[in-house]
């Protein structure tokens, strides 16, 4: 197996502990460019103090990443519809997002967010 750079740590302390394969990968073949993309996570996503410079609060921000996510079916949609509910969002303020997406790229967007979302929920 092979070994974590300082960059990697840095990236799973700034993330709560998780940092997506792919940057695992990327860490690997382009440290150099996954340095660049990690300092503008950090601006945008508010990982750490540099986040507190930002105007849009990480609840907002989470909120965007979700609309944005499900437009393309990303991994990550699960995980930023996490952040927006821990960063105070409501379960309506997610769907409203979902929505927001479906103005833009059809109802396929919001469906692979409302199932995304609803395997979030404990079991009723």
């Amino acid at each position: 197996m092979k070994r974590s750079s300082a960059l990697l740590a840095k990236m799973r302390r700034q993330r709560g502990g998780h940092v997506a394969a792919p940057f695992e990968y990327l860490d690997a073949v382009d440290r150099e460019f996954l340095k660049a993309y990690n300092e503008v996570a950090v601006l945008n996503f508010s990982y750490g103090d540099a986040g507190r410079t930002r105007v849009l609060d990480a609840r907002t921000k989470e909120l965007i990443a979700v609309a944005l996510l499900v437009t393309v079916r990303g991994d990550t949609t699960q995980q930023h519809m996490r952040k927006a509910l821990e960063h105070g969002a409501s379960l309506r303020e997610v769907v409203e997002a979902l929505e927001m997406a479906m103005q833009v790229c059809g109802a396929p967007a919001l469906e692979f967010g409302l199932r995304k979302l609803m395997d979030l929920e404990p079991a009723k």
